[in-house]
């Protein structure tokens, strides 16, 4: 458990997720997705049950080298973070990286305070070498997050997300641990 103060004096508390919290993660899940037009989804458009996220938190356990953390503020779910490593031999030094703040918690410090904790455990197993992220690239503020973690571009795909009828290109960042 990692501990982490906010830009408003708040403390955040980061941890690993756990069965317990699916029916937290998705009403959270079904809340962010309303708060940000920067998510593969939308509000309400939760693609888990509380059975399902369970069971996609017994799942993420079972690889060593991914981690689902949470953070707290108080008793609430503040924000989501998590490393999926590949699992395929020739690949599995590889991971994707997922974040998610809710709005209220946007610039206070929460994302940094969970990249932090995700880039130090990949860099703990040992087994990973690289994190990628897939970023709308419009979104200024996340891609200078990123950098500042040392994140680079390394692609970009046309019109790979859609909100109502506008499109957006995909920005393809890597880190090299």
């Amino acid at each position: 458990m990692a501990k982490s103060i906010l830009k408003d004096g708040q403390e955040l508390l980061i941890r690993p997720a756990e069965e317990s919290d699916a029916e937290q993660l998705v009403a959270y899940m079904n809340l962010v997705g309303g708060e940000s037009d920067f998510l593969t989804y939308g509000e309400n458009e939760c693609r888990f049950t509380v059975e399902g996220e369970k069971q996609f938190l017994r799942d993420q356990s079972e690889n060593p080298a991914n981690l689902f953390l949470v953070g707290f503020v108080g008793g609430e779910l503040a924000c989501s973070a998590n490393l999926a490593a590949e699992s395929k031999k020739r690949i599995a030094h590889n991971c994707e990286l997922g974040i998610t703040v809710r709005k209220k918690y946007w610039r206070q410090g929460a994302a940094s305070a969970l990249l932090t904790e995700l880039i130090r455990f990949a860099r703990e197993t040992g087994t990973l070498k690289a994190i990628h992220l897939d970023v709308y690239a419009n979104n200024v503020n996340a891609i200078r997050l990123y950098e500042k973690f040392g994140f680079q571009a390394v692609g970009r795909i046309r019109n790979y997300f859609r909100v109502d009828d506008r499109y957006y290109d995909d920005l393809i960042m890597d880190l090299s641990l």
